[in-house]
C-alpha cells in the first residue's frame, strides 16, 4: 500500500547531501549562489540550517560583486559553461591584486562535474585554487504526487542539442526513489533517452544496491517526444493555464499587478482554494471567484455582530484562517485577471483551431487560419509557431511549398531572429517537410526517417483513441478535445483489456518495450524524460480518481508550450 508520507523523504535527502558536503568544509564560510537555483534549494533547506554549519552570508553569483575574501568561500553554480565563467573571471580579478590563500575556494556544481568545466578551469589558470564537489538534489515534491528534479533547460541540452551528460544524474535520482518506494515488477520504456536512463539505472541497482520489488506496481519510463501534442495544445485548467501563461517555477508564481506591484506564491504551501481549483475549467474557476468571496464576506460581516465572548472565541480561532482565505483568494483571482487578459479573446479561436486540426480535417482551411492569426497578430511569436508544430504533427507535415510559404510571412512579422528556431525546429521533428524531389535525392536513411516520422502523430491518435473519446475524463484537461497518450496508456495496461504482445504491437512504431508485464496493477510510477505538463498532471489525477489506482509522476522538469518554443531559440 502506497503512503503518501514516503514522498517527504526526498527534500530531507536532498538536505542531509548538501549538508555532507559543508562538513567536509570546516569553519566559517561564505556561500555564492548562481540565481536560478535559489528557488530549488529553498524546497529542502532554510538559511537556518545553514547556518549551523557555518554559513555566515549567501551572496547571488553575479559578475560585478567579488565575494572572495581571506575566508572560506564556497560558489553553488549550475555545471555550465558561463556560470564558471563568471568563477574564473572572479578568481582572476582577485588574483591580479593579491595571493589566494590555499584551500578557500570550493566549488559545489549542480547535478555533475563535467570534463568541460574542468577543462575550463584550467585554460583561464584557476585550477590549482579550487576544490570541485558534485551535488545533485532529489527530487522536489511539487504537490499531490507530482515530484519533478526541476532540471531546467534539460529538454534543450537533451533533445535538442543531444547532450546526454544529464542522463547520470536522472538515474541516481530515480535509483534514489526506488530504494524509498520499492521497484515495480512491470516496466515500460519507450524512447531514446529513456532507454539510456533504464539502462544506467539497472547499472546504480548493480553498483549501489537494489530496492525491494513491488509486484502490484508498474514503472513507464517515456521520451517526451512521445506525446507532443498535449504540450502544444491550449490547456484549459486553472493550473496549466497559470503556468502556460505566467509561468511556475519550482511551485512558485510571480504576478505582475497593473499598479507594478509584484505578489509572490508558493503553491506548495497549504492552500484550500488552489487546491479546489487547480484541476478545474478555467470558465468553472471564474465562477467560483464569485461564490468564494461572497462566502467570506458574510464571514467578516458576521463577525462584526458577535457579542464579546463570541468575539474572543472567534479572534482566536477563525479569525487567522478567514484572513489567509481572502489573501489567497485575492492572489489567486489576480491571477485569473492576468490569465484572462493574455488569453482572451483569442482562446475559442485557439480551441476551435486545434480541434480541426487534431481531427485531421479542413488541411486548407487551417493552414489559412494560422496565416489569419499571424496576419492579424492574435498571439506571441511562441503561440503561432506552437500552432506550426501541431499542425505538422497532426496533418502529416508540410508540403515543401506551405512550409516557405507560412515561414516567410511569420519572418516579416517576427523578425529573422528566428530563421535559426525553424531549423531547429525541423532537426527536431517538430517541423516535418517533405519533398519528393528532395527524397529522391537523399539517402536511404533519411528516406526512412521522412517516412518514420509522417503520420507518425496520427496513428498514435487512431490506436488509442485520443481524439474520439471526448466524454473521457482526462480529455477535460483539453476542453474534451484530446486525452493525454501518457494516460490512455496507463489506462490500458491498468485495466488489462489488452495482453503485452497487443500492447507492444499497438505501439510498435515508438520502440516501445514493456518487461515482465504483470497483472492487477494498483500503483503507476511514471517518468517522463524530458518534462510534463500541469494539463497532464490533471488528466492522471482524473484517471487515478475513476479507476481507484494511485500515480506518482515523476519528471525531469515541468514543460509548457513557451518552455518548448524557448528551447529552440
Amino acid at each position: 500500500m502506497f503512503d503518501k508520507k514516503m514522498l517527504n523523504a526526498f527534500p530531507q535527502i536532498s538536505h542531509t547531501n548538501l549538508i555532507n558536503i559543508l562538513k567536509e568544509m570546516p569553519g566559517p564560510k561564505d556561500l555564492v549562489v548562481e540565481h536560478r537555483l535559489f528557488k530549488p534549494l529553498e524546497m529542502f533547506i532554510d538559511m537556518k540550517s545553514l547556518r549551523l554549519y557555518g554559513v555566515e552570508k549567501v551572496y547571488k553569483l553575479q559578475e560585478s560583486i567579488n565575494p572572495i575574501t581571506d575566508r572560506l568561500c564556497v560558489f553553488l553554480v549550475s555545471s555550465n559553461l558561463p556560470a564558471t565563467k563568471i568563477i574564473c573571471d572572479l578568481i582572476n580579478s582577485c588574483l591580479s591584486r593579491t595571493s589566494i590563500a590555499e584551500d578557500i575556494i570550493k566549488i559545489i556544481l549542480v547535478p555533475r562535474s563535467l570534463i568541460t568545466i574542468e577543462k575550463q578551469f584550467e585554460e583561464e589558470g584557476v585550477y590549482g585554487y579550487i576544490q570541485i564537489f558534485e551535488f545533485q538534489w532529489d527530487f522536489i515534491h511539487l504537490g499531490d504526487s507530482l515530484l519533478s528534479l526541476e532540471m531546467i533547460d534539460f529538454y534543450k541540452n537533451v533533445f535538442v542539442e543531444e547532450n546526454q551528460s544529464l542522463l547520470l544524474p536522472v538515474a541516481k535520482a530515480l535509483w534514489t526513489a526506488f530504494m524509498v518506494l520499492g521497484f515495480p515488477k512491470t516496466v515500460c520504456v519507450n524512447g531514446k533517452s529513456s532507454t539510456a536512463v533504464h539502462k544506467l539505472l539497472n547499472r546504480c541497482f548493480i553498483d549501489r544496491g537494489k530496492p525491494s520489488i513491488n509486484s502490484g506496481a508498474c514503472f513507464c519510463i517515456l521520451d517526451r517526444d512521445f506525446d507532443y501534442a498535449s504540450v502544444l495544445l491550449t490547456p484549459c485548467t486553472y493550473a496549466s493555464l497559470l503556468d502556460q501563461v505566467v509561468g511556475i517555477q519550482n511551485g512558485i508564481v510571480e504576478i505582475k499587478k497593473i499598479d507594478g506591484t509584484t505578489s509572490i506564491k508558493n503553491l506548495c504551501n497549504p492552500d484550500e482554494t488552489y487546491e479546489y481549483v487547480k484541476y478545474k475549467q478555467f470558465g468553472d474557476v471564474l465562477n467560483y471567484w464569485k461564490s468564494k468571496s461572497k462566502e467570506l464576506q458574510d464571514k467578516l460581516e458576521k463577525s462584526k455582530k458577535l457579542q464579546l465572548d463570541e468575539m474572543k472565541q472567534y479572534v482566536t480561532q477563525e479569525l487567522q484562517s478567514v484572513l489567509m482565505s481572502k489573501k489567497n483568494l485575492t492572489f489567486h483571482i489576480d491571477a485569473s485577471e492576468v490569465v484572462s487578459k493574455v488569453i482572451g479573446d483569442k482562446f475559442i479561436d485557439y480551441i476551435t483551431l486545434e480541434k480541426n486540426m487534431l481531427e485531421n480535417r479542413n488541411r486548407k482551411e487551417n493552414l489559412n487560419c494560422i496565416e489569419d492569426l499571424l496576419a492579424f497578430g492574435k498571439g506571441s511569436a511562441n503561440n503561432i509557431l506552437q500552432l506550426i508544430c501541431l499542425f505538422s504533427q497532426s496533418q502529416d507535415g508540410f508540403a515543401s511549398t506551405e512550409l516557405n510559404n507560412i515561414k516567410t510571412k511569420f519572418l516579416h512579422q517576427y523578425g529573422f531572429k528566428y530563421f535559426e528556431t525553424f531549423h531547429v525546429l525541423e532537426k527536431i521533428n517538430l517541423i516535418v517537410k517533405h519533398d519528393n524531389s528532395s527524397v529522391l535525392n537523399s539517402n536511404l536513411n533519411k528516406i526512412i526517417s521522412i517516412n518514420k516520422t509522417k503520420q507518425m502523430m496520427q496513428n498514435m491518435m487512431q490506436k488509442l483513441r485520443l481524439v474520439d473519446d471526448s466524454e473521457h475524463c482526462m480529455s477535460a484537461a483539453f476542453g474534451g478535445s484530446y486525452v493525454p497518450a501518457i494516460g490512455k496508456l496507463i489506462e490500458i495496461m491498468c485495466k488489462e483489456e489488452m495482453p503485452e504482445e497487443e500492447i507492444v504491437k499497438l505501439l510498435s512504431n515508438y520502440s516501445f518495450q514493456v518487461n515482465d508485464f504483470k497483472t492487477g496493477i494498483k500503483t503507476v510510477y511514471v517518468m517522463v524524460i524530458g518534462g510534463i505538463t500541469y494539463a497532464e498532471q490533471a488528466a492522471l489525477h482524473f484517471l487515478e480518481k475513476s479507476m481507484s489506482i494511485k500515480i506518482i509522476i515523476f519528471s525531469t522538469n515541468i514543460i509548457n508550450g513557451n518552455i518548448l518554443i524557448n528551447s529552440c531559440l
